[in-house]
């Protein structure tokens, strides 16, 4: 796939940058019983990612910048926290 180069804003000005396909994904979820007792599971999905034309000065390798959107499932909830339909 060729590689697609746009302008985004980026902090106040214009960076040029170029469009990074995702190949695979693996997307676990992290999960988190509370004292309520209701367990939360939480996961970014990766909606798009871009390398913009810099370099970490350390290690030399490409910046990237990685939007995602957070997906969050609320479970085990117990019937005390529950409101009555």
């Amino acid at each position: 796939m060729p590689e697609i180069k746009k302008t985004i804003p980026l902090f106040g000005h214009d960076v040029e940058v170029t469009e990074v396909p995702v190949r695979k994904a693996d997307e676990p979820w992290s999960q988190y019983e509370l004292e309520d007792g209701s367990v939360i599971r939480h996961k970014g999905v990766v909606t798009s990612v871009v390398r913009l034309n810099q370099y970490n000065p350390a290690d030399g390798k490409p910046i990237y910048l990685v939007l995602t959107s957070p997906v969050v499932v609320v479970d085990n909830v117990p019937d005390g926290l529950m409101k009555k339909a």
